[in-house]
């Protein structure tokens, strides 16, 4: 039976899309909002790089999949899914942002699509944060678990990686590296400058989600794309003091 979006999914496809999507919008946004509001990283960056690895794996798979079929008819095989995307996140998002470069002709009003992608290309912490995700989903968060079973991996921790991020959002806002330098005489300005800091890597990954959400709804994703990119906006409630 024809759905009114005239590809080839199916009523199951189109519920399992809705979960899936819902899943992967409120893991995106309950990561960064804890984020914003960590008290301390070194308690919070194991949760917070949990939700965002996996939430933005979930919205990359995602959108690929709305271009597959807006280009097919067909959601993305998953063998495509499973051998050459797997976890990795930095080649999915360069994937993705490529795409929308390339069809942003599609937007309806593509100025929108033009300022978040110019957005996205001119943040300098970006690149910092989705590396950190990516060594973190794709085996960085047994990382201390294989040096204890005499397997350590390769790579350096996912803490290396954050540090990286912090280090680059650090150095491109000279209000937080001024207040970073006061705070080194006075201690008590610890908690501000923490917060600034965490804002700051937040604010890089609203900038991806921003372009994710324009780009679906201007169209560049397809048809079935523009409800979707609105859907993925619409979080709701997640504390009681929402």
């Amino acid at each position: 039976m024809p759905n009114r979006y005239d590809d080839d999914l199916s009523m199951l496809q189109e519920t399992n899309l809705i979960q899936e999507s819902d899943s992967a919008k409120h893991l995106a946004a309950y990561g960064v909002r804890t984020l914003r509001t960590a008290a301390f990283i070194e308690t919070t960056r194991d949760p917070i790089m949990t939700m965002l690895s996996i939430g933005v794996e979930k919205l990359l798979k995602l959108s690929l999949g709305l271009l597959h079929v807006e280009a097919q008819r067909v959601w993305i095989p998953a063998r495509v899914l499973k051998n050459e995307y797997r976890h990795d996140l930095i080649k999915m998002e360069e994937l993705l942002r490529d795409a929308i470069r390339q069809n942003a002709v599609r937007a309806t009003h593509r100025y929108w699509v033009d300022e978040a992608l110019a957005a996205l290309d001119n943040d300098p912490v970006w690149p910092f944060v989705v590396a950190a995700l990516n060594r973190y989903g794709q085996e960085g968060r047994f990382f201390h678990l294989d040096a204890l079973a005499d397997n350590p991996q390769r790579e350096e921790s996912p803490q290396v990686f954050w540090d990286a991020a912090e280090a680059a959002a650090l150095d491109s806002d000279p209000e937080l590296k001024d207040l970073w330098q006061r705070m080194l005489q006075d201690y008590s300005l610890s908690d501000e400058f923490y917060r600034r800091l965490n804002e700051r890597i937040a604010d890089s990954l609203q900038r991806w989600l921003d372009l994710v959400s324009m780009a679906s709804i201007q169209g560049v994703l397809g048809e079935r794309g523009k409800a979707w990119g609105h859907d993925i906006k619409n979080v709701g409630r997640q504390i009681l003091e929402d």
